[in-house]
């Protein structure tokens, strides 16, 4: 049977396929008819979504503001906005490779030199920003922070990383990048700082630990802390060492530990991590589809939390599940 297309001006898609769906969108793949149908990806937002609350607007707004806004060789794409009385159609570039969340599902671990590949391009989407000089209605310059860094925003595209949804990203003053900011809830838990966690304010270097917590889980396939609650994961933060359950290179150590420092202040800026000596050989055009991650047949050590709360697979997904149950509901 042949596809039933729905067409929103240049652009249709195929509404029986989604590539997949959020608490506030669906997401397909598209065709671009000024662009010889070129693949690009919509999502579509119920027009009712957008109304049931004046922050849930404000969120997809932002996102349209920030999108607009920003480029880069690592960076998805906004291609255009389009509305419809039932829908907010987001057009963007499409990505071919999928996301980290797949190989990390899979218990897939990269090697020492793929992962610093990946952090260095995500690492270059973020000083690229930096180099754009955005500003905002009054021209005063602004720094973006994304604020959800985690696998699933970690999209890839023929090899090489794309940084993905900012729709929780926040634009701040330029002068005040460094200068921690009243605490708003956003985000995945086990991704947070511990100023997050703890309801503390932040600063852009919130940014730098989620990357370092997931440039960590990458390479060993599992989470340096982890918990049954928030208030858990936070204590074991502050109270357990940071530790390596195989060998890595003591370059690469010296980054996660300055990535991964609990004061905000402490931790590394963007170009600190970039010019890093664990990443300063990595060639920033090294594609991704170059990199095979290996299954990793280790034990972990990674244990589900003992309650009844119900839930089955590894002991990461479980404490994700638990910690969003009992302390965020719905939030994505």
């Amino acid at each position: 049977m042949e596809p039933t297309y729905k067409k929103i001006d240049n652009f249709f898609f195929d509404p029986t396929k989604p590539l997949g769906a959020g608490v506030f969108a669906t997401v397909y793949k598209a065709y671009d008819e000024k662009n010889n149908n070129a693949a690009v990806a919509v999502k579509v937002i119920p027009a009712a979504k957008l109304l049931e609350s004046e922050d849930q607007y404000n969120l997809f707004m932002r996102e349209i503001d920030v999108l607009r806004q920003i480029k880069g060789d690592h960076i998805v794409q906004l291609l255009d906005v389009k509305r419809t009385p039932n829908n907010l159609y987001i057009f963007t570039d499409y990505c071919d490779g999928g996301d980290l969340q797949k190989p990390i599902k899979a218990k897939q671990v990269f090697s020492e030199k793929d992962a610093c590949i990946i952090l260095k391009q995500i690492a270059d989407a973020f000083v690229s920003l930096d180099r754009l000089h955005i500003v905002n209605s009054k021209g005063i310059r602004i720094t973006l922070m994304h604020r959800d860094i985690k696998p699933a925003n970690i999209l890839f595209h023929k090899g090489k990383v794309k940084v993905a949804d900012f729709g929780f990203a926040k634009l701040i003053d330029d002068v005040d990048k460094d200068i921690r900011k009243p605490h708003t809830l956003l985000g995945t838990p086990l991704y947070m700082s511990p100023q997050i966690l703890n309801d503390e304010s932040y600063s852009i270097k919130s940014d730098i630990w989620s990357s370092g917590i997931l440039f960590y889980e990458i390479m060993f396939g599992k989470l340096p802390w982890t918990g049954t609650s928030v208030p858990g994961l936070y204590n074991n933060i502050k109270n357990q060492p940071l530790e390596f359950p195989s060998q890595i290179s003591a370059e690469t150590q010296d980054l996660l530990h300055k990535m991964l420092k609990i004061k905000d202040e402490e931790r590394l800026s963007w170009k600190d991590v970039y010019e890093h000596p664990a990443l300063k050989n990595i060639d920033i055009n090294q594609t991704v589809s170059e990199v095979s991650p290996v299954t990793n047949n280790s034990n972990t050590n990674q244990q589900s939390p003992q309650n009844t709360q119900g839930g089955t697979g590894t002991g990461q997904q479980y404490t994700y599940n638990y910690i969003q149950q009992q302390n965020f509901g719905n939030m994505q």
